[in-house]
Parts: C-alpha cells; structure tokens; sequence
C-alpha cells in the first residue's frame, strides 16, 4: 500500500463486531485505527462459555433473547454517533431484528458483512444478507452460489509479513500450528511419520481447549488411543510466537476442516511469510497464488508427500499478490471501499 493511501480511514467511525477468534478481532480494530478511524469494538456474540458456544453451533434461536439485549444494549449506548460503518464478521447471533434497528438508528452508516466460515455452518444467514449494504465471504465455491456474497480470502497481518519479519536461519523443514479438530490429528501423525523416514525434522504444536476435550477425543478418536497429554498443549501461542516458529520453518504444514472450502488463515499467512505449504485442500489450486512449486496438495485420507517438493526453493510471487492479500488490502476489500489513485 502506497504511504498516501495509509490513512484511508482517516475520521471515520465504525462500529466493529467480531467474534473472538485467536485475537484477530483486535488485531483488525488495531489496523482501522492505524488507517485513521475512530474504533468501537464488541464481540459478536452474547455467549462466552464453552457449553453456551456448544449449543450455538446447533441452534443461534436458543439465544435470540439473550443476543437481542445484548446488542440492544451496545445499539442505545451509541445511538447519539454518527457511524460511518457498521461492519460485522460472521453474524451467527444477530438477528433480523437487530439488523434491521441498526439501520434505523444509525442511517448514514453503510452495514457491511464478512464471513469466515462456510455458510452452512452458519443457520439463517442467508435470510440476513439482504439487510447488508455489502456482503463477502472467504469461501470461493459460497460466492459462485450464492452471488449475494463478494469473494475475498483472509490476509495476513504485519506479524506474517516477509518484508518486516527478519528472515532466521530453519531450525525446521516442516511445521504445524493449530488447533486439533476433526481428523487433523491422523493426518499430522501420518506426516510426521514421512518426515521422519525422509530425515526431514517436523516441529508439531497441537493445541486443545481443554483436557476434557482431550480425554473425550481419547474415548471416540482412534487417532488419539496412542496418545498421551504430553502431545498437546492447552495454552496458545501468540501470533508474534506462531510467526517465528512458521519463519523459522522452510515448509508449513496445513489440514483445513473436512467441512470447509474456504482457506484458512494460516494459508493467507504463509503468502505474507514467503513459505511453501503442504494442504489437504484441494480448492487452493483455483487461487491466484497458486504454484505447485510452493504448494503441495495432499489426498486427506491418503497424505503423501512428493520428496522434491520438500527438497526444492520456494518460487517469488509476483508484488501485487504479496499486496493483495495484506490486511490493509482485506479491509478496503470488506469495507467496499474504492482504491484512490496514488
């Protein structure tokens, strides 16, 4: 982004809503600020404990009272500002009638919308778009159905970006760090393995929530049976520890949820950070930074790893993809707004 364009928020106000999520949330509110706006954060959701976020997934209605105070409460403490932007991420707990007095109250604002998960995992959100000045979504194969939603992947923040992150030698070819779900686990187990017969190091984070998770994926997981509590950690990393470790690794290993098509944020980053990736999804290949010299898509249920692609370089991209998906670029993209000539 040119220096000219750096305050493109500048005297703004916008009303930000978000879930928590890895503390991304306050790294976006941060980077609004620093492009010149006037923030006011809120969590997007009414419900914090984890048995609350369990029924969430299942049914949003089992909260609607609960939601509707919650953001009525947020709407009257600022109905006196002029709000510039509304802007919304996921909107699972906001229900029509919320949306539809936040227009009221605030006229002049322009409601934006942006979902990072895929929209079946999200109840009645397509019931909820039309209130939107703007709608996107992460998902590309979301907005070719649904042509209510604007396509625009995640982004990488500064902590992920090459040309301020100061380059260390590999203390690792191959890495992973992330949260375990689903059968991320098996299949880091399988790659780990392959690491090891090829004498190539692997440096495995594998978080959980809780040791009651733990001991409930022991129970119904096959893949957990050999494990034991030492293999996890139920403390997270902070982005700037994740960034060193993923700068300190020649390859970064990724496994998407079998659910979803949309790239995780780890992908995003790893563009910032100049990194090849290893990924069990199979969409990447119709993104614009797709190279199979940097990229190497492995079959989930069957992960092999190609020997050259673990011994060969990464390959440059070109400078305008490396911009594309900063996340200065990812909030001009959300907030719809134009780009000024330089």
């Amino acid at each position: 982004m040119n220096d000219s364009q750096e305050h493109y928020l500048k005297n703004r106000k916008i009303l930000f809503f978000a879930p928590a999520f890895f503390n991304y949330e306050y790294i976006i509110k941060e980077k609004m600020e620093h492009a010149g706006a006037a923030v006011y954060f809120y969590d997007a959701r009414s419900v914090s404990k984890a048995w609350e976020r369990a029924i969430l997934k299942v049914s949003p209605l089992f909260f609607l009272r609960k939601s509707d105070n919650y953001f009525g409460k947020i709407i009257s403490k600022h109905k006196h500002e002029n709000f510039d932007y509304i802007f919304i991420v996921k909107c699972d707990m906001f229900s029509k009638k919320i949306l539809k007095r936040l227009k009221t109250t605030f006229p002049k604002a322009k409601l934006c919308l942006h979902i990072w998960d895929s929209i079946k995992n999200i109840p009645n959100i397509l019931n909820k778009v039309d209130l939107f000045n703007f709608a996107s979504s992460f998902d590309r194969n979301d907005c070719l159905k649904n042509n209510k939603f604007a396509f625009r992947p995640l982004f990488y923040a500064d902590e992920f970006n090459k040309s301020i992150v100061m380059h260390k030698e590999y203390s690792y070819d191959v890495s992973f760090c992330g949260t375990i779900h689903s059968d991320r686990y098996g299949i880091i187990k399988k790659i780990i393995k392959q690491c090891n017969n090829f004498g190539f190091s692997f440096y495995n984070f594998c978080f959980l929530q809780s040791k009651f998770i733990y001991y409930f994926y022991k129970l119904i997981n096959p893949d957990f049976w050999n494990s034991t509590l030492e293999d996890f950690s139920f403390d997270k990393k902070t982005q700037k520890e994740i960034s060193e470790i993923s700068d300190s690794s020649r390859i970064i290993l990724d496994i998407q949820h079998p659910n979803q098509t949309g790239l995780t944020m780890r992908t995003i980053e790893m563009i910032g950070l100049k990194k090849k990736i290893i990924t069990t999804n199979t969409d990447i290949v119709n993104y614009d930074f797709y190279r199979s010299e940097n990229i190497c898509v492995i079959d989930r249920k069957n992960p092999v790893i190609d020997t050259n692609f673990l011994n060969t370089e990464y390959l440059e991209l070109p400078k305008e993809i490396y911009e594309k998906y900063s996340l200065d670029n990812w909030i001009l993209d959300v907030l719809d707004i134009k780009r000024q000539k330089a």
